[in-house]
């Protein structure tokens, strides 16, 4: 059982830093602030210019020792002039459950893309890490489909922004000769690690697009809207046959199109929930 209650109260903000200050009076360990029930939390996102606007109320949620719990709710009730509900703190051994979170993802009947404890023999083995991209993000999963269909054995492909390695290593694995690109040397450590882990041969660096020469059969990349559009002219100049694109916001897509078209001519859009997964290529 465990020695510490979670307790939780919908206040005002007004009221956070008087109630937040009893709870550490009775040995909280910290508070967190969440969105009030049925209210989705809203996160600052690359292309948001401004904060986004908080809510007038908010859930204050706090962990206290258990011989304390009763005071503590009690106090904190009448500092926040609402009910305080309490429960006991569920203990988790994070090492593990944060595990469920990842799993195989079947592209096609040559493609599969795994965490190393759910992978079977001839898997793409990403394991979850620093850099984005293990396979099962609708956006990653997204340009996989794509690259699935468009990969051809001894041509070349681009993955730019490359993250994991993820897309460049499927197209290793498809026989193609792959390149990736990112600007954060973190991305391009994880990747090369991955190829290692996989046994795959593929190229990854922190070359700058207007460094490298193209054009590519295929170019890949999961990026925002905003960040695909600015790098308009060198995708252009980048892509030989097709690009495949993700990360794209549904109503941002424009964005995008217009960047890269009449220079390139779309021939396919997924929509998957709020994202949008596009390909053009070379007329």
């Amino acid at each position: 059982m465990s020695d510490w209650n979670e307790l939780r109260v919908v206040i005002p903000r007004g009221r956070v830093d008087a109630v937040a200050k009893v709870a550490f009076a009775h040995g909280a360990t910290g508070v967190q602030e969440a969105p009030p029930p049925g209210v989705a939390p809203r996160y600052r996102q690359p292309w948001d210019t401004e904060d986004p606007p908080e809510t007038p109320d908010c859930t204050l949620v706090t962990w206290v020792p258990v011989e304390v719990s009763e005071a503590a709710a009690a106090e904190m009730s009448s500092a926040a002039g609402a009910e305080v509900s309490q429960a006991p703190l569920v203990e988790e051994d994070w090492s593990e459950s944060w595990k469920r979170h990842h799993h195989a993802v079947d592209i096609s009947e040559r493609l599969r893309v795994s965490p190393p404890w759910e992978a079977r023999a001839g898997d793409l083995i990403i394991p979850p890490g620093n850099a984005f991209g293990t396979g099962d993000h609708p956006t990653t999963r997204a340009c996989l489909v794509a690259l699935d269909r468009l990969a051809t054995p001894g041509g070349t492909c681009l993955d730019v922004g490359c993250g994991s390695g993820v897309l460049a290593l499927a197209a290793a694995k498809l026989g193609m000769r792959a390149e990736g690109v990112d600007i954060e040397q973190d991305s391009v450590t994880s990747s090369r690690e991955n190829a290692a882990l996989n046994g795959l041969s593929a190229t990854f660096s922190d070359a700058p697009l207007s460094s490298l020469a193209g054009p590519y059969d295929l170019v890949v990349a999961n990026l925002y809207a905003e960040v695909l559009a600015s790098m308009g002219p060198d995708l252009i100049r980048l892509t030989g046959g097709h690009i495949a694109l993700a990360g794209i916001l549904a109503d941002r897509a424009h964005l995008v199109l217009d960047a890269l078209t009449p220079a390139l001519t779309l021939t396919d859009e997924v929509r998957v929930g709020e994202w949008v997964g596009l390909v053009l290529k070379r007329p």
